[in-house]
C-alpha cells in the first residue's frame, strides 16, 4: 500500500473549540510547492520560500529560508508563519524541529499524476481555497484525457530519461517522469527498475539502445560528446533533447505541459 500523500500536523485544535482559520503567513520548502500556492491564489500569504523558488516571477521576491535540505531557521522563525508546507522527503529531518517550536506543518509527495490533482485538492483544503484546488484538478484531469487521446501512433520508442549525470540516474517505475513516458506512448528502458529513481550503467543504457535520449539536468553538451554513446539509435537519428527540468521535475499543473512536449518529441522518431 502507498504511503498517505501527506501529513498534516496542523495545530487546528490547539485549543479545543477554536474555529479554524485559513493560514496568512505561509513558507513553502519546495519549488514545486511555491507554485501550486500561486497556482491556488494564495501567493500574496507567502512569505518565504527556499533559493529553488523560481517560479512565478513574483517568487524570487519572497524571503529565502533556505534549500529545503538546509534551513536557515533564524529567517523562518522570523517570518512568524502560521503554517509551513514541504515535500514530504525532504522536510522529513526538520519536522520534530519545527513541532517544537509549535509551527504547524503540511506535506505532500505526490509520486504520479493523479496524487498531483490530489495533492493540489488536499493543499486547497488546507489554505482556505478549496474551490481552486478542485478547480485545478478538474482542469488537469480534463487536459490530460486530452492529450492522452492525441497519442494515435502504434510505434512506441525506447526512451531513456537522464535526471543526473554522474552517476547515470534515471526514472523507474512509480516516478511520475515513468508516467509521462508511457502516457506519450514510449516505453521507458528502465521500466524494469526495482526503484523509482534507479542508478544505471551506461553500458546498460547502450546495450538497451534507446531511440530517445532526454536530458534533465542541461548537460547537453557534456551527453554529445559521449563516445560510447554514439553508436545508439538516439543519437544515430540526432533524437537527444534537453529539455526542461522545472516542468519535467515539478509535481504542478505544468507537468502535462512535459507530456505535451514528450508527445511531440515521440511522434517525431522513425521506427
Amino acid at each position: 500500500m502507498k504511503k498517505r500523500l501527506f501529513l498534516l500536523l496542523f495545530l487546528v485544535a490547539a485549543v479545543a473549540g477554536t474555529a479554524w482559520a485559513a493560514p496568512q503567513r505561509i513558507v513553502s520548502l519546495a519549488p514545486s510547492i511555491t507554485e501550486n500556492l500561486f497556482a491556488l491564489g494564495v501567493g500574496d500569504r507567502v512569505v518565504g520560500v527556499t533559493s529553488w523558488c523560481d517560479y512565478p516571477e513574483e517568487a524570487k521576491t519572497r524571503a529565502i529560508v533556505g534549500d529545503a535540505i538546509s534551513l536557515n531557521l533564524e529567517v523562518l522563525l522570523s517570518l512568524e508563519p502560521d503554517l509551513v508546507v514541504g515535500d514530504a522527503t525532504l522536510v522529513q529531518s526538520h519536522l520534530d524541529t519545527l513541532q517544537s517550536f509549535g509551527i504547524p506543518v503540511f506535506v505532500i509527495a505526490p509520486a504520479t499524476i493523479s496524487e498531483i490533482q490530489t495533492a493540489l485538492i488536499e493543499l486547497g483544503e488546507a489554505v482556505g481555497a478549496p474551490e481552486r484546488g478542485e478547480e485545478l484538478a478538474l482542469a488537469m484531469e480534463a487536459r490530460l484525457a486530452e492529450l492522452v487521446a492525441s497519442v494515435q501512433r502504434s510505434f512506441r520508442p525506447r526512451v531513456w530519461i537522464e535526471v543526473w549525470h554522474d552517476p547515470l540516474m534515471t526514472a523507474g517505475p512509480g516516478s511520475f517522469m515513468h508516467e509521462l513516458i508511457e502516457l506519450a506512448g514510449g516505453e521507458n528502458i528502465a521500466g524494469d527498475a526495482d526503484s523509482p529513481w534507479p542508478i544505471f550503467s551506461e553500458e546498460l543504457v547502450i546495450e538497451r539502445d534507446p531511440q530517445v535520449v532526454l536530458l534533465t539536468a542541461y548537460n547537453l553538451a557534456e551527453a554529445l560528446s559521449r563516445p560510447a554513446w554514439q553508436a545508439t539509435s538516439a543519437y544515430q537519428n540526432g533524437c537527444v533533447y534537453e529539455v526542461n527540468p522545472d516542468i519535467f521535475s515539478r509535481t504542478t499543473p505544468r507537468i502535462l505541459d512535459a507530456l505535451a512536449e514528450l508527445i511531440t518529441i515521440f511522434d517525431e522518431v522513425q521506427p
